[in-house]
């Protein structure tokens, strides 16, 4: 265990809830320790203290008074403000209030600390009663938010980042950034003296020193500071458990082992990885249950014989008492286990305990009954539980991991009754990404950096490569584990120690041929929480990574931006007034039943953020609602329903915390909504919602009507694609009715009917639950069938791969067998399934689990069957995943499905974030709307084209949005919040918080013209060869030999310039060399005897992989001509003089046309647009665009801020880099009529300039533009550099003919980049709109010239991408 830090024990005794102080920021701003509180003035606290609570206990006359002072003391005498500084004027203090959303209630602060330089308050001080619950809801008033919401939203209004919270024991330290996520710190009185401690962090903290101090010192500071550690504290804690489920799987393993494999025969890979994670899950929710007092912590035979969160303690115990060795040998702890997780699950009836059953699928036994030891099919109702063999030091581990956590800064206890439901999520949701795999050979675990996700090669493959030589090993270890060269070459070097070898050979389980096999690596082996090398034989199971959820860019959503979306998103459908343009106090609440029929839905939800903050949000104002029937007259219901009298019902709790707990649960139950693809974040997302729902004594919600497992995007999504069996339905060649519509309608029907009594149950205790399960079940067996038929229709969609031709003739013949099926032909049905499953599978990606459509009418009938149907509000934070990436991760006949079917055939790299906001709008009913979070490209180029664009013409209104925020966390990401209503709008538009006219598709308040390309700009800007393939790349060396060996071999190898060369070397040079084949016949190609032998060694095993199916892997014609690059790009080599390369090409292509010496090329991705002139005779890679000429005229305006300004504007982002695309920056470009010979002499100088300063500095393009915009930087060099830019710019200007233009140069903040990172040498803001507007202004006028000419025959034109032309007779 990792030392712990001298804060540890002082945090342990404070209760913290949100991210507070990280111990390294603590480390560094108290490297002497605390501040000493002096002994008299202890003393002077103690005697204080001991008074008040005397005043207290005898309900002392004088009591305010003494409670005020005592107070007035702590502030004074401990923290040391004076008359300057503390504000105890309650007058002046009450200038400072919040209102309640329905402005019924209002909160302000007793005193006020104030800056003594401009008296801006800088901490909110609120006195309390004593005995006050800061986390209960107040019974007198009609505000459902807790004292310590009151004081964040307080703090948050009037822009005063702290405030403070005491009843005289209590004292909370409430820290609300704007725009951030809130936290609270409580301390104690009473522990001051019995854990001195804890006083001297109090004063350390709360101190004048700390309010008033050096900027980098104050308690602000060191909050902001603290920001950067919390994301890399809750990635441990995941860390840590994904060990620990590791750790449970190898004991499952063993176990299976031991049983000659029988324990596990009949449970997949995936299902042992649910298994693992769902026992963590439960772990998790029992320690928060026990901790809230929602389960019997307390009770003499639940501690001893059920709880979890004594349980480490006690183990830890008896490991200090009689050895660590003594829980090896004992198997007691993962039977308390079980019997606690049977105890939630259905309940304990005993004369000496007695717990209400809970239910809820998470603590089912019968979910994965071999953790029990009995087998598949068994009841636990039925069966005795034979607990594994897991010993207890195994439990104790998986509770560390839980209960500890283990980072740089120390070891620090957690507490779960103070931890966020949203920071449990961002735990768990990070270990979706992993699975089980069962190793079909030795396979090994190898150390590996943080970056390395998967670090574990076969025995098998590191021999071989051993045998290759050490060079070869060292770079696959390299490749795999991201270790440095050096610490690698080290371990293989080094001796391996007997003891280690001793405990291989033990792992081994003796196979003294096998540890020997090992024994060269040896020193490369991680060790697992014992100690004992990883070492995965044949067949066992391991941890590994599966779906990759960031590959799909799936980041948790951290709670400030949830409860921003969903505030924003859920406002216009709760109340009338603001889409009708209404004054906020003029807003009016909607009914509570009109509430309870809200449908709120995020189509991604992941481990259930969003759905989470909306029913916390919606649930207050419900019980607003209940209060205002109540008000009225009505009467409330324990079930929330408004009656005129009460009719013998039961009321409503007049507690407010029960009032608000109803509230959550019904809503969760009626109103939220949720689908995910994985499976496990299903799971997740209910447990959320169940730690913010569950009441002592009550069982779990039902939530598996509403929360499920397919894809949001494959599927239906409308009730008519299925009544005429048609994707399009509105497509006129199809007015026919299906012929099995009068099964499909009456079927819905009767589902809707069993669904309506299922929502009617009202649940008291586990039996209504059962009795909700058994109506879902019975429900969905209605719909079983035409389920079946959808996933059939989805799957011929997906194989005609956009023919529409092929598409028609598929579903009439599927028509023909659904309708006997449908009919009761048994037969047809199951020919129906087999033929779903083979046509869901068509072109999916290796590795990829089975694609599971998502029928939204079928799966959620009465949102959509209802009239004007429809979910009322959409929230999330929804996958994105590059244009360029989707067919790769998801697969082609994937990416057909969501242009032709989710776009409607609108073409273009767009992101996959465009598919879900198009889902999104498909999906919302009239009057409704959607707060999305998505990366910033959503307003950018063909994402912006693909989704808001059609979406704005469609009648879209973007009545908010915030283009442009940098991401909260780790995570290189620059996102978008968009708000979008259905219908009319007639109130108020915020862009960045600030009013706005209006919000165009571009997420500015103008209309724009999206620009088009231009014809006269074709056949110049190409993206680089895409290789594919690491095999066809050399090393200077390699390519050197093979070189010498036959001078024949120039013909096909040449030198191979990448992104990294051109941004990072100081010349721009390539570092390595590439085999090219251009597009030659394999004959041809063999004719080039090393090089050919070098590729098939190393491409064509790769290109030629199969899948389980014998399938290749890679899409045609990859695997057949596995010996030519992926993309070989013949346009542009034709356009820049090589065509004599290829065997075919273009029709008007003319063999002795010129060849240029040198081409421009750019970086396709780069924090700078730095435009190089380079040599025409080399092969450029994908990460490249090449421009076909050789003017320096040319240079001077791409490489200038005009072209920059464009480019940033028509391109995307990628993290916060440019993403040029040369389709939307360059073919878009207006250019000058002419380039005059003046603009070509500058940037000249400029080339010359720039190479000079990269050459002496020895630095690249991306540090040489870092000093460029660097306004320190006064190298006179850079300087000159800086003012050959300005010239150049004013060249083009003028060469557009606008010499009228102030460009302003200077050192300016630009707001199309992240903050913090916006200061560029470039020309001023005013100048940046000007020129932007006349540059589309020039385009639109240019773009109408070519179409009055004829040039733009149609939407092809608009279809085309980075690659340029293809002519006639041009093949790939």
């Amino acid at each position: 265990m990792t030392n712990p830090s001298k804060h540890t024990e002082w945090l342990s005794l404070v209760e913290v809830s949100g991210p507070f102080l990280a111990l390294p920021v603590l480390e560094k701003a108290f490297p002497q320790g605390l501040d000493v509180v002096e002994t008299p003035k202890r003393q002077r606290l103690r005697a204080a203290y001991d008074e008040w609570c005397d005043a207290v206990e005898d309900n002392d006359p004088m009591l305010a008074d003494l409670h005020r002072e005592w107070i007035r003391l702590v502030f004074t005498e401990i923290l040391e403000y004076d008359g300057s500084t503390l504000t105890t004027d309650a007058e002046k203090a009450k200038t400072y209030m919040v209102a309640s959303p329905e402005r019924t209630e209002t909160f302000a602060p007793d005193w006020l600390v104030v800056s003594p330089s401009d008296g801006k308050p800088r901490l909110f001080v609120s006195i309390q009663p004593p005995g006050t619950d800061f986390e209960k809801v107040r019974e007198d008033d009609r505000w459902p938010a807790s004292l310590l919401e009151r004081m964040a939203a307080l703090c948050r209004s009037h822009a005063v980042r702290l405030g403070a919270i005491t009843d005289g024991e209590r004292w909370t330290l409430v820290n609300a950034p704007v725009g951030g996520t809130s936290s609270e710190a409580s301390w104690y009185a009473r522990l001051w003296f019995q854990e001195p401690v804890t006083l001297k962090a109090f004063q350390s903290l709360w101190s004048v020193r700390r309010c008033f101090g050096p900027s980098d010192e104050t308690l602000e500071a060191l909050l902001d500071a603290s920001l950067e550690h919390h994301e890399e504290i809750t990635d441990t804690l995941g860390e840590q458990v994904r060990r620990a489920v590791e750790v449970l799987v190898q004991c499952l393993d063993k176990a299976d082992a031991d049983r000659n494999r029988e324990l596990l025969r009949d449970v997949t890979p995936a299902e042992l990885y649910e298994a693992g994670l769902t026992v963590m899950m439960r772990l998790v929710f029992v320690l928060c249950a026990e901790e809230r007092g929602l389960l019997l912590l307390g009770d003499p035979v639940y501690d001893e014989c059920y709880a979890v969160s004594t349980l480490r303690g006690q183990l830890a115990e008896e490991a200090d008492r009689h050895g660590p060795e003594v829980l090896d040998r004992r198997h007691d702890a993962w039977a308390r286990l079980l019997a606690v997780f049977r105890a939630v699950h259905g309940g304990i009836e005993h004369e000496s305990l007695r717990m209400p059953a809970l239910g809820g699928s998470l603590f089912d036994p019968d979910r994965f009954p071999f953790l029990e030891g009995r087998s598949k099919g068994t009841s636990w109702r039925e069966s005795d539980a034979a607990p594994l063999p897991i010993d207890n030091r195994t439990v104790l581990l998986l509770l560390n991991s839980l209960q500890l956590l283990e980072w740089s800064g120390g070891a620090l206890s957690l507490s779960y009754r103070a931890l966020d439901v949203e920071q449990i999520g961002h735990v768990y949701e990070g270990l979706l990404e992993h699975t089980v795999a069962r190793m079909p050979s030795v396979t090994i675990g190898l150390t590996g950096s943080k970056k390395a996700k998967n670090p574990n090669l076969p025995l098998s493959e590191m021999e071989s490569a051993r045998a290759d030589g050490e060079d070869t090993l060292v770079a696959l270890v390299k490749e795999t584990t991201e270790r440095s060269e050096s610490a690698i070459r080290n371990a293989l070097a080094r001796p391996v120690d007997e003891t280690v070898f001793g405990r291989l050979l033990a792992v081994c389980g003796g196979d003294a041929t096998l540890a020997e096999r090992i024994r060269p690596f040896a020193n490369l082996v991680r060790t697992d929480a014992w100690g004992d090398p990883i070492v995965y034989r044949e067949g066992a199971f391991m941890v590994t990574l599966g779906a990759d959820r960031r590959e799909t860019g799936t980041h948790y959503t951290p709670k400030s931006l949830t409860e921003s979306i969903v505030e924003t998103t859920l406002e216009p459908v709760a109340y009338i007034g603001p889409a009708e343009g209404k004054p906020r106090e003029e807003w009016k609440l909607k009914t509570p039943a009109e509430l309870l029929e809200l449908k709120i839905c995020d189509p991604a939800m992941g481990s259930g953020a969003f759905l989470v903050q909306a029913c916390r949000w919606l649930a207050e104002r419900l019980v607003e609602a209940w209060a205002i029937s109540e008000a009225a007259g009505g009467f409330v219901t324990a079930d929330g329903e408004v009656r005129p009298s009460p009719g013998g019902a039961d009321p409503l709790p007049g507690g407010m915390d029960e009032r608000l707990l109803t509230a959550r649960r019904l809503i969760a139950e009626r109103c939220l909504y949720g689908v995910d693809v994985n499976p496990l974040a299903v799971e997740l997302a209910k447990l959320s919602i169940w730690l913010i729902t569950l009441a002592k004594g009550r069982p779990f919600g039902f939530l598996d009507h509403n929360l499920r497992h397919g894809d949001s995007l494959l599927g239906i999504h409308r009730l008519d694609q299925i009544t005429k069996f048609r994707i399009d339905p509105d497509d006129r060649r199809h007015r026919q009715m299906a012929l099995f519509q009068d099964k499909i309608e009456p079927a819905i029907a009767e589902a809707l009917e069993i669904r309506k009594r299922m929502r009617a149950v009202p649940i008291r205790d586990v039996r209504d639950v059962e009795t909700m399960a058994r109506l879902d079940a019975e429900a969905r067996k209605k719909l079983e069938s035409i389920e079946l038929v959808a996933d059939a229709m989805i799957g011929e969609v997906l194989r005609a791969n956009g023919n529409a031709r092929a598409i028609d003739s598929a579903l009439d013949w599927l028509a023909m067998r659904a309708d006997a099926f449908l009919r009761g032909d048994m037969e047809a049905g199951r020919e129906i399934s087999t033929h779903a499953r083979a046509a869901l599978s068509v072109d999916l990606p290796a590795g990829k689990p089975p694609r599971r459509p998502f029928h939204w009418p079928l799966e959620f009938p009465e949102v959509f069957a209802r009239e004007n149907g429809g979910v009322d509000a959409i929230v999330g934070n929804p996958p994105f995943l590059g244009g360029q990436r989707i067919t790769g991760v998801l697969g082609t006949a994937y990416r057909d499905f969501l242009v032709q079917h989710i776009a409607e055939g609108r073409r273009g790299s767009a992101d996959l974030v465009a598919y879900f906001f198009l889902r999104a709008w498909s999906l919302v009913r009239e009057g409704g709307g959607f707060g999305l979070l998505a990366v910033n490209t959503i307003a950018e180029g063909d994402t912006r084209q693909v989704g808001l664009e059609a979406m704005v013409k469609a009648g879209a209104v973007i009545h908010e949005a915030y283009p442009n925020e940098p991401w909260p966390g780790k995570a290189a990401v620059v996102t978008s919040r968009v708000h979008v209503h259905k219908g009319e709008w007639r109130g108020e538009r915020s862009l960045l918080g600030r009013p706005a006219p209006y919000i165009s598709a571009f997420l500015s308040d103008r209309e724009e013209w999206s620009p088009k390309r231009l014809k006269a700009n074709e056949g110049i800007a190409f993206q680089g060869s895409i290789v594919l393939g690491m095999g066809f790349v050399l090393t200077y060396e390699e390519a050197q030999r093979m070189l010498d060996a036959d001078p024949r071999n120039a013909d096909v190898i040449f030198p191979y310039l990448n992104g990294e060369d051109l941004n990072s070397d100081p010349e721009q040079r390539p570092s390595r060399w590439v085999i090219n084949f251009w597009d030659w016949p394999e004959e041809r190609a063999r004719n080039y005897e090393l090089p050919w032998k070098w590729i098939e060694e190393r491409v064509k095993p790769e290109r030629q992989r199969h899948n389980e199916r014998g399938e290749f892997v890679l899409r045609k014609p990859l695997p057949e001509r596995w010996w030519q690059f992926g993309e070989k790009r013949p346009g542009l080599y034709h356009a820049i003089g090589r065509g004599h390369h290829f065997e075919r090409h273009p029709e008007r292509w003319r063999p002795k046309g010129q060849r240029l010496q040198r081409v421009l090329a750019c970086s396709l991705v780069s924090k700078y647009l730095g435009v190089s002139s380079l040599p025409g005779d080399w092969v450029y890679a994908h990460r490249l665009a090449v421009f076909a000429t050789d003017s320096t005229a040319m240079f001077g305006l791409l490489s200038s801020s005009i072209n920059d300004l464009w480019a940033r504007k028509n391109s995307s982002s990628l993290e916060t880099r440019l993403n040029y695309a040369p389709s939307d920056a360059f073919e878009t470009l207006p250019l000058p009529t002419e380039l005059p010979d003046k603009l070509g002499l500058v940037a000249n100088r400029y080339a010359d300039v720039r190479a000079t300063v990269c050459r002496e500095i020895r630095v690249g393009l991306t540090d040489t533009y870092n000093r460029f915009h660097d306004p320190t930087d006064c190298d006179p060099r850079v300087a000159e550099l800086r003012e050959l830019h300005r010239e150049m710019d004013l060249a083009v200007v003028r060469a557009y003919g606008w010499d009228d233009l102030d460009l302003g140069h200077g050192f300016h903040e630009v707001p199309y980049l992240p903050e913090n990172h916006r200061v560029r040498f470039t020309i001023s803001e005013p100048a940046r709109v000007e020129v932007l507007r006349r540059l589309s202004e020039l385009n639109r006028q240019r773009y109408e010239e070519e179409v009055a000419r004829g040039l733009h025959g149609g939407a092809a034109d608009e279809r085309r991408t980075t690659r340029g032309r293809r002519r006639k007779g041009q093949k790939r």
